[in-house]
């Protein structure tokens, strides 16, 4: 096996288990779910119990080494230590009762640093979710930018959340995206399709209505940096991020500009990584085959050029299991 192949994943606030946008993910993979509900980490000791690359944390992870009172409420999704403010138009009415809290428990909770010094590893990608507290963890960590190439985070716009006496009144967005931007990444996109929380029922699904008040935010390495660091295997990691990203454009121009490393993809002809890379492009250009300004030509030049095999066109594509399972 190639070395340092796996996409190591941390995901801090993994109620539930593997976030949706690693599920179509067939790499080689090393996931570490931390998840501070210790009923719900139970579970998924359970869930994951075969699953040999997918290992289960039950701690909470926090701004330092502390005591904390976790508020469990009835919807154990919207779970915090901080007090949930009712801001939100989503929860004023049948689902009003999903925010009130069921229990409290006092957790322990460690710093991001110490979690990665027990576990003895650098991660590739992170997925945090903490119910506004994401910037009291990053921003307190050293270790975890050393090797990280891109992070998925819930982001806030407005106030939401009050830590005691403080209120946190410009959301978590501005501070977040100041501490990547000052770490070298860039800001790929948002979960936010111009349908936000809506304070009326009287308006249609084919328009633009409501606030932004948090989605999910992805940010990247600056994808510069990591073709000046001429490591084939970190730019195949970054590329199948942005497959599962919503970032197939810049995944194709780094495949494509990078025509340097082409030539070594032999060296991971037998790796999980680069047949997740090959297959995501392949059912890419297919779904694009009958679509207006597209060329099956241009289509079978550029797979071919890029990994140097012929490109299955048409009931070729059909006919492979791979592809068409």
């Amino acid at each position: 096996m190639v070395r340092n192949i796996s996409s190591r994943v941390l995901d801090i606030g993994a109620r539930y288990g593997v976030h949706p946008s690693w599920k179509k993910f067939t790499g080689e993979k090393n996931f570490f779910l931390v998840e501070a509900d210790p009923l719900e980490a139970k579970r998924l000791f359970k869930k994951y119990l075969n699953e040999k690359d997918i290992s289960i944390l039950s701690c909470a992870v926090g701004k330092k080494n502390q005591l904390l009172t976790l508020n469990i409420l009835k919807n154990p999704a919207m779970s915090s230590t901080l007090n949930r403010l009712d801001n939100s138009p989503l929860f004023w009415g049948e689902r009003k009762s999903q925010k009130k809290i069921k229990k409290r428990i006092k957790i322990k909770s460690i710093t991001l640093d110490q979690l990665i010094k027990t576990n003895k590893i650098n991660f590739d990608f992170l997925k945090i979710d903490v119910e506004g507290q994401e910037v009291d963890i990053l921003k307190n960590s050293k270790k975890i930018f050393d090797n990280l190439l891109g992070v998925r985070s819930e982001v806030i716009f407005s106030k939401l959340y009050n830590q005691g006496k403080k209120k946190l009144n410009v959301g978590t967005f501005f501070d977040l995206h100041k501490l990547f931007i000052n770490k070298g990444f860039i800001l790929l996109n948002l979960d936010y399709n111009g349908k936000g929380e809506y304070f009326s029922n009287l308006i249609s699904p084919n328009d633009r209505y409501g606030i932004l008040q948090s989605t999910d935010a992805v940010w990247i390495k600056d994808p510069k940096y990591i073709i000046k660091r001429k490591n084939p295997i970190n730019l195949m990691k970054l590329i199948s991020f942005l497959i599962l990203n919503n970032g197939i454009d810049l995944a194709l121009y780094l495949l494509e500009k990078n025509s340097k490393y082409h030539k070594n993809f032999k060296n991971f002809s037998k790796t999980k990584l680069l047949s997740f890379i090959k297959i995501s492009v392949l059912k890419h250009l297919y779904g694009l085959k009958w679509l207006p300004n597209q060329s099956l030509k241009s289509h079978k030049i550029f797979y071919e050029k890029i990994f140097n095999e012929k490109y299955p066109s048409m009931n070729k594509y059909n006919e492979r299991d791979d592809l068409n399972p």
